[in-house]
């Protein structure tokens, strides 16, 4: 039964949801808008928090490139990275500074 334990004791998880323009989604918008980071708070693990970026075609997705229009389409998923990558990508959702993508293109292949 160690399984069930430990599974029963994630109920304490927080997840951010965050969208296009870099700010935390609510309850309500997190299921009208796609999101593109998501941050995951578990205290009773060892590593307490988890950094999600979405990623496409295996690198990160940018939601304001040329698949932009059809992110609901295609086949993306969420992938762990460091915080340093995060911070780069979240950056770059908040000022459209494309300096910021780069780099954090660069940390997502390093991780």
């Amino acid at each position: 039964m160690k399984y069930i334990e430990r599974y029963t004791s994630c109920n304490n998880r927080i997840i951010k949801l965050f969208g296009r323009a870099g700010v935390e989604l609510s309850g309500e918008d997190q299921d009208k808008q796609p999101h593109f980071a998501k941050i995951i708070e578990n205290p009773d693990s060892k590593n307490p928090i988890s950094y999600y970026l979405r990623i496409h075609n295996g690198v990160l997705f940018d939601p304001m490139g040329p698949y932009s229009r059809r992110g609901r389409t295609l086949d993306t998923k969420m992938k762990r990275v460091s915080k340093n990558t995060f911070d780069f990508y979240m950056t770059y959702l908040k000022t459209n500074n494309s300096i910021y993508l780069t780099k954090a293109q660069r940390g997502f292949l390093n991780d």
